[in-house]
């Protein structure tokens, strides 16, 4: 049963992420592409951004666990894992770029790109790790 956790929050954030990402659009499309009348939603960015990348990681280190306890060993998911240790120090980039622009707001115009990048580059690599996880699963947990 906890092996399931993981999983569990891992999907909840990455659809999670697929609006936040349509949020962050919006005011990409806006700022550079000449969009007028757009109202972002700059609170509800940040609050579901931030809740998405601490889940991220926060669910990083219940799949450790979880791993530990059903196998005793960890980074044995090949390029699951890999992927994951990719992913941290992107999810750290996002967050941080992200309070820091929440909190000291002005006008911008290489941190927001930076941070749609990296977050953009994010949700690629949640999708491989859905891919990968499916296949953790069906050979290593129910198989």
């Amino acid at each position: 049963m906890y092996m399931w956790i993981h999983p569990v929050l891992q999907c909840s954030a990455v659809l999670l992420s697929f609006y936040v990402l349509y949020l962050g659009w919006v005011r990409f499309a806006f700022a550079h592409l000449g969009r007028t009348g757009v109202v972002f939603p700059w609170k509800m960015h940040v609050l579901l951004g931030g809740a998405v990348l601490i889940t991220w990681c926060l669910a990083f280190v219940i799949g450790l666990g979880a791993a530990w306890w059903g196998w005793k060993s960890v980074f044995i998911t090949g390029l699951h894992y890999q992927v994951a240790l990719v992913m941290l120090p992107v999810i750290i980039f996002g967050l941080g770029s992200g309070l820091y622009m929440d909190r000291f707001k002005a006008r911008r115009a290489v941190l927001p790109l930076a941070h749609a990048c990296a977050n953009a580059l994010l949700m690629l690599l949640a999708l491989c790790q859905l891919y990968t996880g499916i296949l953790v699963l069906r050979d290593m947990v129910l198989g």
